[in-house]
């Protein structure tokens, strides 16, 4: 077995992607040879525990076994994501105990919607809040968008350890040629804002996640 990275080198292999993809960022921790190893070996003594009871609660303990096991050897990787995502991420396993070696180590946030990027504020100002709506903005596929369907990228923003999902669309416009934007903003806890312009959604999220700074930001 490779030896174990430190929080440093996962915080280096991670950081310079998780701002551009989650799946990036998840594909470099499955091309390390130190992941790959242990995920095979463990993934087929899970799966081989399971044959001893094969139905959804054997699935359950399997699955609790192979997380554990990765958490105990992996604890320099849990804190590298912690610290990156300013606690709004973990890792998830995506064990396949039917076949084994199709199981997978990612980057995971525990949230209904798919992350597609992650960043945070620099600082609790409008400034800061409008480069991260400009960070998904990038996201956003290339190529014109179909009516009804539009392009779509989802970031999750942090700051403080408070994170807000934010999605951008970008729609088919009435006129030939034409596109327009629209931002939704998707706060754990609350009801998500939808509909609003660029304009309208940076103090908004500013708002949401530094509300005792968005008043003097403003």
């Amino acid at each position: 077995m490779p030896p174990s990275r430190s929080q440093k080198d996962w915080n280096a292999l991670l950081a310079p992607v998780l701002s551009t993809s989650v799946k990036a960022a998840s594909e470099r921790l499955m091309q390390t040879e130190e992941i790959r190893q242990w995920l095979r070996q463990a993934s087929a003594e899970a799966a081989e525990g399971m044959r001893q009871r094969p139905d959804m609660r054997g699935e359950m303990q399997g699955y609790a076994q192979l997380k554990a096991a990765f958490d105990e050897r992996f604890p320099a990787l849990l804190d590298a994501v912690a610290d990156l995502t300013e606690g709004c991420g973990t890792i998830g396993l995506d064990w396949t105990p039917m076949n084994p070696t199709m199981s997978r180590v990612e980057v995971d946030f525990h949230r209904e919607l798919a992350v597609d990027l992650f960043t945070r504020l620099d600082a609790p100002t409008l400034e800061a809040a409008r480069a991260a709506l400009y960070t998904v903005e990038e996201a956003l596929p290339d190529g014109t968008p179909f009516p009804n369907r539009p392009n779509t990228a989802t970031g999750l923003v942090a700051h403080d350890g408070s994170c807000v999902g934010v999605r951008v669309r970008e729609h088919l416009g009435d006129d030939p040629g034409s596109r327009h934007r629209t931002v939704t903003l998707l706060p754990e806890d609350q009801n998500a804002l939808e509909n609003l312009s660029a304009q309208d959604a940076v103090p908004r999220l500013l708002q949401l996640l530094a509300p005792t700074d968005s008043s003097a930001a403003a």
